[in-house]
């Protein structure tokens, strides 16, 4: 079991999980000499944003909300990971809607073990070899939608893992949309910042163009870790059954 795993257990989660360059506002020039000179203004104004090079890194401006997403059967994720001197690759691959105990859930497979997530994407539990190996009980909000900057919400339950139970207080909030730059690409993301006490915290980027986080960073204590998105493969469109 690799350290990040260890790491994350510890702290009763799952694995999951910019420099804001603002700018400057333009300010409409003043004009006093009529329609021509209005039209001369919008030539410019216009020529100029088509040849500014687009912004590649930093944050950009808020104004909207990312909505729940939806998983598809074979998406997949690849994060690199980092945990001290310690590296690895991550794979995640949805497997689909499974029902249990009447209520649905997205499972998740990353590596040997399947992570269910309610349909908001709130995380369950994790099973191995067709057992339960750990839970959250209610389970555990890594997102609240729609998430809109300024969104803040807390969670209070219990993480159940083999015979332990540890009592969990967080608190979440929506910091900003920023422009994150990973492996994978440059991506508009939502930084979410989750605390639990003095000596843990999480900052995680979800990104709506692959419905899922790009980049996060966990501390445990003296140890940290690392994750960012290497690569993303969408399933294909979704199919109908033929019919006879």
């Amino acid at each position: 079991v690799s350290r990040i795993c260890c790491v994350a257990r510890a702290a009763g989660l799952p694995l999951p999980r910019y420099r804001w360059d603002m700018r400057e506002e333009k300010h409409a020039p003043e004009w006093h000499v009529g329609l021509c000179l209005l039209l001369m203004v919008c030539g410019i104004a216009l020529a100029m944003s088509s040849c500014a090079p687009p912004p590649s890194s930093g944050n950009v401006p808020a104004g909207d909300a990312a909505t729940r997403p939806e998983w598809r059967i074979g998406d997949r994720w690849f994060h690199t990971w980092s945990a001290g001197i310690q590296k690895g690759i991550k794979l995640s691959e949805s497997l689909g809607i499974r029902e249990v105990g009447g209520v649905r859930y997205y499972v998740l497979r990353v590596e040997k073990a399947h992570w269910y997530y309610t349909m908001d994407f709130h995380w369950a539990m994790q099973m191995q070899e067709s057992r339960v190996v750990a839970r959250a009980v209610p389970p555990h909000p890594f997102f609240l939608w729609p998430l809109e900057v300024g969104k803040s919400w807390a969670y209070h339950g219990v993480f159940e893992e083999e015979r332990q139970v540890q009592p969990m207080r967080d608190t979440f909030r929506v910091a900003g949309i920023e422009r994150v730059d990973v492996p994978a690409g440059s991506f508009r993301a939502f930084k979410i910042v989750r605390t639990a006490g003095e000596a843990t915290s999480d900052e995680y980027w979800y990104a709506p163009e692959v419905r899922w986080y790009v980049k996060w960073i966990g501390k445990r204590g003296k140890d940290r870790f690392e994750e960012v998105l290497q690569d993303y493969l969408p399933a294909g469109p979704a199919r109908s059954a033929p019919t006879s």
